[in-house]
């Protein structure tokens, strides 16, 4: 177990991850690159311990050490309620004020199984709900229906979850330490029945075996709108990419630009026509209106 005099017992461990608890001066960053179109990036967790094949954060990671074991250490940042607390009465750079847009997280996921036991995330829900900052939250994750309650206190809010695939077969291959597909759905479901703004990222979409019928659950999700993103290669060290490795599994599997556009394009014509929009890359990731 991991704490100290002021915090209370902690667990050193969940699943395959190690987790360490750190102390943060802020929680926001300004945004950049992909969302430079929001004022701020919220990452409540440095690692991940869903540690999917494909995810670009571990590019991310301060040593080549901590790239090469992604999905096997998290650190939770234990002040993160706190530290947006400080952000409200800063006069720096990183003030936080009423109405900023705000993407949480670009390099985690706030609902990581750990967030279950620790809440971090919810605290920083919690200190932000008076700011009602313009929150987009991504995850893959059925422990956000936890906070249905914290996000219909939101005027502008948008809750996004990865979906990848329609395939389990597909999903065990690239990222087995993640909910199943239809559980992603069902908790987006639930969500978007409590009024709260959803979204489905089919991003980086992995093969798909039935595109329309996964097109036409995803409507029946209640989702507002939908993205789609083939995998991105790193051009260097620091550029947001997919690993080598995913890459290869993919060209295994037959799934090239090619069927990547022909899948798009038949989600793309079933759900318009439910009146739904499909967008492609940083145009399905707006700010929360």
């Amino acid at each position: 177990m991991s704490g100290n005099d002021n915090d209370p017992v902690r667990p050193d461990r969940v699943g395959r991850a190690s987790v360490t608890y750190t102390r943060v001066a802020s929680i926001l960053t300004p945004a950049s690159g992909f969302v430079r179109a929001y004022d701020f990036t919220l990452n409540p967790y440095a690692g991940c311990s869903f540690g999917c094949e494909y995810c670009y954060a571990r590019f991310f990671a301060p040593t080549d050490a901590l790239v090469a074991a992604w999905g096997t250490w998290v650190h939770a940042k234990s002040d993160a309620a706190l530290a947006i607390r400080r952000a409200k009465r800063s006069r720096g750079r990183n003030r936080l004020m009423p109405g900023a847009s705000i993407y949480m997280s670009s390099a985690t996921d706030p609902y990581q199984p750990i967030e279950k036991q620790l809440a971090i995330t919810r605290g920083v829900l919690e200190e932000l709900v008076d700011m009602q900052p313009r929150l987009t939250i991504q995850t893959r994750s059925p422990i956000a229906t936890r906070d249905i309650d914290l996000f219909r206190r939101f005027s502008h809010i948008r809750v996004n979850f990865t979906v990848p695939t329609d395939s389990e077969r597909v999903r065990l291959r690239y990222e087995p330490h993640c909910a199943s597909i239809e559980e992603r759905l069902r908790a987006a479901q639930r969500i978007a029945a409590e009024g709260v703004r959803v979204g489905i990222s089919i991003s980086p979409m992995l093969p798909i075996a039935d595109p329309r019928a996964f097109a036409e659950r995803i409507a029946r999700s209640g989702a507002a709108g939908c993205v789609t993103q083939y995998l991105k290669p790193p051009n260097a060290r620091f550029v947001a990419g997919s690993p080598a490795e995913a890459i290869r599994k993919l060209r295994e599997d037959g799934w090239s630009p090619q069927r990547y556009h022909q899948t798009r394009a038949v989600i793309a014509e079933t759900l318009g026509g439910q009146g739904l929009r499909l967008f492609e890359g940083k145009d399905g990731y707006a700010p929360a209106e």
